[in-house]
């Protein structure tokens, strides 16, 4: 009896001890499982803001519309695309979030960088990030700063130097920007001659000019004209 009793102890002695080691082995599997469930994590995390990222610079570069009319594309998994694409979301990100003056910040420094060897400068990357900047501006009702963001493009892109239409397809957007800022501000006449430019660039933006707003300025331009031939004769 005494024999069983000190078998039993003994056994009993054993389990306990033991339970912290494994105790201790359990937590340290566990950890190792959560550390590389949250590296799992982070990565499609990662991932994912990646897709969304190209996916949404895609679109505001209008890359369908450069397929279709022949113009080259850069590859996304170009290392510079990516880091515009990112940095473009990130700015998107501020702005939904309440923070446009982070985003202006963002979208400035990308324009920097863009024309810092004019040679080599992108006019539809410029383009893309200088319209998004206008509108953030426009948001934040700075009329004089929009006017100056427009303006600083067409002096980097010579959009009236160009001879290939499909190489100034990128601005034509940006002069339409720019006709419908102005006309907001009420200088109907310069906006018209702004949009008018912009449909020679890229003749799928003539809609705009059949527009209650141009139909007016075409009239009062026609009324000026008219005025001023009379006055000749």
């Amino acid at each position: 009896m005494r024999c069983g009793l000190l078998i039993s102890f003994i056994a009993f002695s054993w389990t306990f001890s033991l339970q912290p080691v494994y105790g201790f082995a359990g937590h340290g599997v566990q950890r190792s499982h959560a550390t590389t469930s949250l590296k799992k994590k982070t990565e499609q995390q990662r991932k994912e803001w990646i897709d969304s990222s190209v996916q949404y610079y895609r679109t505001v570069m209008r890359e369908e519309r450069r397929r279709e009319m022949g113009l080259s594309l850069q590859p996304e998994q170009n290392e510079d695309y990516l880091h515009l694409a990112k940095r473009h979301y990130f700015a998107r990100y501020k702005i939904k979030n309440g923070a446009p003056k982070h985003a202006e910040v963002i979208y400035r420094k990308i324009i920097d960088d863009l024309t810092e060897d004019e040679d080599q400068c992108d006019h539809a990357q410029l383009a893309v990030t200088t319209l998004l900047l206008a509108l953030v501006l426009q948001r934040q009702r700075d009329a004089k700063a929009t006017r100056s963001v427009f303006l600083r493009f067409f002096r980097l892109a010579f959009v009236e130097e160009y001879d290939d239409q499909r190489e100034c397809a990128c601005s034509a957007k940006v002069l339409q920007a720019y006709a419908l800022f102005e006309m907001k501000q009420g200088h109907s006449l310069k906006a018209l001659d702004l949009a008018t430019k912009a449909v020679k660039l890229d003749k799928s933006l003539s809609p705009v000019l059949e527009w209650k707003q141009f139909r007016d300025a075409r009239a009062r331009l026609r009324g000026r004209m008219h005025h001023r031939k009379k006055v000749v004769e």
